[in-house]
């Protein structure tokens, strides 16, 4: 008993001193796999910080560029080289699809800091826009914390009149609010959930800026089933959002979505625009 205690009362310190960093970011550096893997032909990009650090990610290669382009924002963990399977399906639907690693992650270079993320994240914007033809859209798709830092990158992005559409799957409205639903999910930390999600960041808060999306069209996905982020986040940030917007209710858990065939479906009807009359409005299942 007094080494569990121990334990919890380390747990406690070590999530304090760090700002519950480790429940944001979660970086691997190394490569799991690549596109080549699935059969999809993809380049090595990169780009530069503000403060000079390397940025790496890939371009998955359309097997036929009929419909245009999408940058895709992945989750907390890992990096790219697992990521990529959310999302390499698109090339076969005539998508070109752009992933980088934020800082820290895979070949990127630095530390994973919610600042500089932030501040990467319009570079990423403005790297894709100036790779594509001017009279191609840019369809943004952010999963998880990549949706989140979506939400606040198409918001203040210079660059906003190029992008045709903002996607989120399985996102967050609060970073504080996130922190307290996933420290609540274990009974060593359940205790700690209101006091260490203070620590944590929320001056990027997804549901203070996502009115600033607007005039590009959002389309909020969540799963009711997901267990990490709940589905009271996406109502947050359809609440707050401006139109046109949509609330589009899938199925799956948190990191399982994109298998789902009908999610897949849905994402691409939105992409090509085949369901974006249905924007501004609020979903269903269908």
């Amino acid at each position: 008993m007094v080494v569990l205690v121990k334990k919890i009362v380390f747990l406690f310190v070590l999530v304090s001193l760090t700002g519950c960093t480790s429940f944001l970011f979660q970086p691997q550096r190394p490569t799991y796999a690549t596109p080549d893997m699935l059969e999809v032909l993809y380049e090595d990009i990169f780009t530069e910080a503000s403060d000079n650090l390397r940025l790496h990610g890939w371009k998955l290669l359309a097997e036929n560029n009929t419909e245009g382009s999408v940058l895709y924002f992945h989750g907390n963990a890992e990096n790219i080289s697992t990521h990529f399977t959310n999302i390499f399906w698109l090339t076969k639907q005539g998508f070109d699809v752009y992933l980088f690693d934020y800082r820290g992650y895979g070949r990127s270079e630095g530390t994973a800091q919610l600042d500089a993320i932030i501040s990467d994240i319009d570079i990423m914007i403005g790297y894709v826009v100036k790779q594509i033809p001017e009279n191609e859209k840019l369809a943004v798709v952010g999963h998880s914390l990549g949706g989140a830092l979506a939400i606040y990158g198409v918001a203040k992005t210079s660059y906003k009149d190029r992008i045709k559409l903002l996607l989120t799957v399985e996102s967050f409205a609060d970073y504080r609010d996130v922190t307290q639903d996933v420290l609540s999910l274990s009974w060593l930390t359940w205790l700690f959930q209101w006091p260490l999600s203070f620590t944590v960041d929320n001056s990027y808060r997804p549901a203070d800026v996502v009115a600033e999306v607007a005039p590009v069209p959002l389309v909020i996905m969540h799963s009711k089933q997901d267990r990490i982020i709940p589905f009271y986040h996406a109502e947050a940030l359809y609440a707050a959002a401006g139109q046109p917007k949509k609330l589009q209710l899938i199925t799956g858990s948190h990191n399982l979505v994109f298998n789902e065939a009908e999610n897949r479906r849905l994402i691409l009807e939105y992409l090509i625009g085949r369901r974006l009359s249905l924007v501004p409005g609020r979903s269903s299942k269908n």
